[in-house]
């Protein structure tokens, strides 16, 4: 078994971890019960928070915390708003014909997997709506004194990053591109993930969304701190 990069071992050690390994936020994945197992057996445990409400996402951190061992490392995962929120109205017709065809391609798939049409689909949160969330589920975790908190989608701005940092929390930011790294860097977080091209459609670019080829980071572990 080849050996560990020292900059995952010395992440690990720093953080209080066992193992130089992530649970990665698999958002309805991340079970209570799975986070605690693998925080339990010495590895860097994250729920993903997605858009939960502040009282679920307290709920499922308290279960979560209920079964962990002294020592464990566990975090939460949160999506920043405003690198994920576009506003259809701003689509250009590429990207608006693009969505149409994703709609039909899967309403398809729906249809031949369950015989049913889709139904009607609910409306969308504003960006507004967004960052209420998201100001929630800072509450949520500093209810629960989490100290370890990793974002997607880019970086809280500094009111609500701050309240994490006073309460003593470790912040880590998601960065798929060089570029979004070393932005990452500037605002201070304390280690990057670095999401690659392995993941697919599955990445949480944030700078230039649309020209994902461009100076692409490898791999899917921390990559600074």
């Amino acid at each position: 078994m080849r050996p560990f990069p020292s900059h995952a071992t010395a992440f690990a050690a720093r953080i209080g971890a066992k193992h130089p390994i992530v649970l990665a936020p698999m958002l309805a994945h991340t079970t209570p019960r799975l986070c605690a197992a693998a925080a339990n057996a010495g590895v860097v445990a994250f729920e993903g928070a997605g858009q939960l409400g502040k009282d679920v996402l307290v709920s499922r951190i308290r279960e979560t915390q209920a079964m962990l061992n002294a020592g464990a490392v566990f975090g939460v995962n949160l999506f920043v708003p405003s690198g994920f929120y576009t506003d259809p109205s701003s689509w250009t017709e590429p990207q608006a014909a693009a969505v149409e065809v994703a709609r039909e391609r899967y309403e398809g798939y729906l249809r031949e997997l369950s015989g049913e049409a889709a139904g009607t689909a609910a409306p969308s949160l504003s960006r507004e709506e967004h960052r209420a969330v998201f100001s929630g589920q800072v509450d949520a975790l500093l209810e629960t004194g989490v100290k370890l908190v990793s974002f997607h989608f880019g970086w809280p701005d500094a009111a609500e990053a701050g309240r994490l940092r006073e309460a003593g929390a470790t912040l880590q930011g998601c960065a798929t591109t060089v570029e979004e790294a070393r932005w990452l860097v500037d605002q201070g977080a304390d280690a990057i993930i670095a999401q690659g091209a392995e993941a697919g459609g599955h990445r949480g670019t944030f700078i230039d969304a649309q020209d994902y080829r461009r100076g692409l980071v490898g791999g899917g572990a921390p990559v600074g701190g």
